[in-house]
């Protein structure tokens, strides 16, 4: 039975010259990181501008990555830097502040009926519009804890805060996000 290479473990085989380890490296983060930068922008086309850079950067310059850290804290903290970047670039506070979830992290299930699939799409609307009008950190923070399962620590070290203000900002994001699905609860 052949065992899965780790993310580390493919980083630093990149880093030895192993050219086949991007593809597979592209292949597990591409979307995921894609994600992020969609929740972080709120723009898909810029959203997957930022996860090409992201791997062309890891591409020239492998070596960057510090094997010492977790890959997945170091590629999120190369997306939202590259988004943040983006943001000032463009210095356009209303793309900055609308964000938006392309992909819900649940859905209907098959024995949904015609006014449920609805009513979960109308609430599915909601909780997109509530989680765009976040604060820019409070968004973050749920986007890396709540939506990509990263650790407080990890997501600390990507927003270079303490992992408390991560858990602060994040009880702060769903204390609203509750008040704004109030009805759907």
């Amino acid at each position: 039975m052949r065992s899965v290479a780790s993310d580390e473990s493919l980083a630093a085989r990149l880093i030895g010259g192993e050219a086949d380890a991007f593809d597979v490296l592209v292949q597990r983060w591409r979307d995921r990181i894609v994600d992020l930068a969609h929740l972080l922008t709120g723009d898909r086309h810029a959203a997957e501008d930022v996860g090409q850079e992201v791997f062309l950067r890891f591409l020239r310059r492998p070596q960057a990555y510090d094997p010492q850290r977790p890959f997945a804290a170091w590629i999120c903290t190369v997306a939202r830097n590259l988004c943040h970047d983006r943001y000032r670039r463009e210095s356009t506070r209303h793309r900055h502040q609308q964000a938006a979830v392309d992909r819900a992290s649940f859905g209907p299930n098959a024995e949904t009926t015609p006014p449920d699939a609805a009513s979960f799409a109308e609430a599915q609307e909601v909780l997109r519009e509530a989680i765009s009008a976040l604060p820019a950190k409070f968004r973050e923070a749920y986007a890396l804890c709540a939506i990509r399962g990263l650790s407080y620590e990890e997501a600390g070290k990507i927003c270079d805060c303490p992992p408390k203000t991560i858990s602060t900002r994040l009880a702060r994001a769903r204390k609203r996000l509750v008040g704004r699905m109030e009805q759907w609860l």
